[in-house]
């Protein structure tokens, strides 16, 4: 029913503007005629026939001159005429092919609107059901998330609650106890996560030595995955960045990187022209193939529920996006994987 009413909307409109065209056209076509077959516009042309022969008379000399205007202005006057006995069928023939000239194209600039208007529409529908999946994923992950470490509490408080009506020894219920912490602790984790996704800030840039940053973050976190070992290459460069949020890019990378079972993850500053760039390449398992497209998105991990929520990458090259950079990948195969950490070639 709607598209049958925009339909008659839009002959309506073509109908409306043709009609609209016609009269100010017949307007204009009357009086253009007109002005050529007033009487008086007749009567000058039959005085200046009697013009010429007078002068033809009297100057024998021009008398081929004077002849040729004599002819030239009775040809005008047979085809003032001329208009004159066929003004009304001239009249219709001229407007009729301008009205299916302008109705035409009327017709063909409805049929484009329309379908721009349809692939408008169209292309509305799939982004909201882009955007309804999106959020349809990541409420069942969070929900996932949340109801894992709710349900294993609840059992807990239960048990613990058993224990004590039947005066089960301390170690027992210190056990109980621990349980609902580590769910609890679990919970909290990913509340923390999710918020830091939410709370990226602003970066706060200054001038850093790239390679001053890499060296103290190498031995800063060099215990942190015991079974990852970070390698500097050396080499520096002045970037803009906000240290802290640039270190927590870091941890990121090298989290995911541990996670893969990389024995050592190798830091690479290179410079193209005015811009600097640093490699993170690390010795893991990969990045799946099905996976490589996304790696970015939000709520993309390889890991179970319960372990993570698949943020590190989102944050990381949200915040260096925020750097007037990027983060990218660079290659991925099951002997190891690189990204490359661009940074803004503005000055801070």
């Amino acid at each position: 029913m709607r598209r049958a009413r925009s339909l008659l909307t839009v002959v309506l409109t073509i109908a409306g503007a043709t009609l609209l065209f016609w009269l100010v056209l017949h307007q204009i076509s009357s009086v253009w005629l007109d002005v050529a077959l007033r009487p008086e516009v007749r009567k000058a042309l039959e005085q200046s026939l009697e013009d010429q022969k007078a002068l033809r008379s009297h100057d024998p000399a021009r008398r081929a001159e004077y002849r040729k205007r004599f002819d030239e202005t009775q040809k005008l006057l047979n085809r003032i005429q001329v208009l004159r006995m066929n003004r009304q069928a001239m009249l219709r023939r001229f407007e009729l092919a301008l009205i299916v000239v302008f109705a035409l194209s009327a017709l063909a600039a409805a049929v484009l609107l329309w379908m721009r208007y349809r692939r408008a529409q169209e292309r509305e529908r799939r982004e909201y059901l882009e955007r309804v999946t999106s959020l349809q994923e990541t409420a069942r992950r969070h929900a996932h998330e949340i109801k894992g470490p709710l349900t294993a509490a609840r059992l807990e408080l239960e048990r613990y609650a058993d224990l004590v009506r039947v005066d089960a020894s301390e170690e027992e219920r210190a056990r109980a106890q621990e349980s609902v912490s580590e769910e609890l602790e679990r919970l909290a984790r990913y509340t923390r996560e999710f918020s830091s996704f939410a709370g990226i800030g602003k970066p706060m840039l200054r001038r850093e030595s790239l390679g001053q940053m890499l060296e103290e973050f190498c031995t800063t976190f060099a215990n942190a995955w015991p079974e990852t070992r970070l390698e500097d290459s050396g080499g520096d460069a002045v970037v803009c960045v906000d240290r802290d949020m640039f270190r927590q890019v870091l941890v990121n990378l090298c989290s995911n990187s541990a996670r893969a079972g990389a024995s050592s993850v190798r830091f690479l500053i290179i410079r193209n022209g005015s811009r600097v760039m640093l490699e993170v390449e690390d010795n893991g398992s990969g990045i799946a193939e099905s996976l490589r497209a996304r790696v970015f998105d939000p709520y993309v991990t390889t890991r179970r529920i319960g372990e993570g929520m698949g943020l590190g990458l989102s944050i990381s090259r949200k915040v260096m996006l925020d750097h007037g950079g990027d983060l990218v990948l660079g290659a991925t195969s099951p002997s190891g994987t690189m990204f490359r950490v661009m940074f803004g070639a503005e000055a801070c």
